[in-house]
C-alpha cells in the first residue's frame, strides 16, 4: 500500500496537476493540506474521481487552510472523519482521521507561526496537542502525517540553520519527544543524506537551485516499523510549492 501526503496550496489551482498525479500514480491514499476552498467550490471532477471515495474539511476561512483525503475505493476503510475529540486540533479543518484494517493514519496540516507571535503560541499549542495524540496511541499502529511546517534537523534545509519559525528550537524539540515517543521518520528510516526537501520557493518554480527545506512528513509509530517498506520524496511533480511525499506500507 502507498500512501502520499502533497500540500496542494489550492486544490482549485493545482487541479490538473493533482488529477494527473492521480492518472499517473494510481495512489491507494493522498492525503492533501492547504485545500483553501469549500467543497462546493471545488469542480466535479474532484469531488468524483473515479475509483476513490474522499472526505473535504474547510476551514469555514475563504481560501484559506483545510484538508482532504483520498482513498481507493477497493480499500477496507472502516472509518473516514474530520472530528478528533479535541477542538484544537480540528479548528481551521487542518485534521482528518482515516483507519483501515488494522492501523489509523492522521493527515495535519500544521499551523505556520510567522506571522505573529500570536500565531506561533498557537503553533505550539498544536503541537502539544499532537504530542498528547502520540503518547495515546503510540502502542497502537499509527501514522501520523502531513504539512508539519518544521524542518527536524540542518540537513532538512538547505541553508543548514534559520532563526524564524520552522526551525526554531522549540519546534525542533518537539519534534526530538514526538521521537522519543517512539514514532520514526519514515524518510530518514531510509534517506540519511541532506539536500532532500518537499518545499522551495515559487521564485525557483522549476527547483533548479534547490533552495528548500523539508517540511512534510510520515512519522509511524513503533507497532508499525516493521511494515515500513520504503518512503520518499517525489520532486519531479509539480502544481504546488511542495511536492508529494510518499510512504509505502507492507499489506
Amino acid at each position: 500500500m502507498k500512501i502520499y501526503s502533497w500540500n496542494v496550496n489550492s486544490l482549485r489551482s493545482c487541479e490538473t496537476a493533482f488529477l494527473d498525479f492521480i492518472d499517473r500514480y494510481s495512489p491507494d491514499i493522498v492525503m492533501l493540506q492547504e485545500l483553501r476552498a469549500h467543497p462546493d467550490q471545488l469542480s466535479f471532477f474532484l469531488k468524483l474521481v473515479p475509483g476513490y471515495g474522499c472526505l473535504f474539511n474547510d476551514s469555514g476561512r475563504a481560501g484559506y487552510a483545510g484538508t482532504a483525503i483520498y482513498y481507493k475505493d477497493s480499500l477496507p476503510v472502516s472509518e473516514v472523519t474530520n472530528e478528533l475529540g479535541d477542538d484544537l486540533l480540528e479548528a481551521e479543518g487542518r485534521a482528518i482521521f482515516l483507519r483501515i484494517g488494522d492501523f489509523s493514519i492522521y493527515n495535519f496540516y500544521i499551523p505556520n507561526g510567522n506571522s505573529s507571535e500570536e500565531r506561533l503560541k498557537y503553533k505550539l499549542k498544536y503541537h502539544e496537542k499532537i504530542l498528547n495524540l502520540a503518547q495515546s496511541r503510540k502502542n497502537e499502529k499509527v501514522i501520523l502525517g502531513g504539512d508539519f511546517n518544521v524542518a527536524h534537523t540542518s540537513s532538512d534545509l538547505y541553508l543548514g540553520k534559520a532563526n524564524n519559525s520552522g526551525f526554531l528550537p522549540e519546534e525542533r524539540r518537539w519534534f526530538d519527544e514526538m521521537l522519543a515517543q517512539g514514532f520514526h521518520d519514515t524518510f530518514r528510516m531510509f534517506e540519511k543524506r541532506k539536500g532532500f526537501y518537499s518545499w522551495w520557493h515559487l521564485r525557483d518554480p522549476e527547483r533548479k537551485a534547490n533552495n528548500g527545506w523539508r517540511f512534510d512528513y510520515f512519522l509511524a509509530s513503533d507497532p508499525l516499523k516493521d511494515s515500513i517498506m520504503n518512503a520518499g520524496i517525489s520532486r519531479e511533480v509539480f502544481g504546488s510549492d511542495h511536492c508529494p511525499i510518499w510512504v509505502e506500507i507492507e499489506e
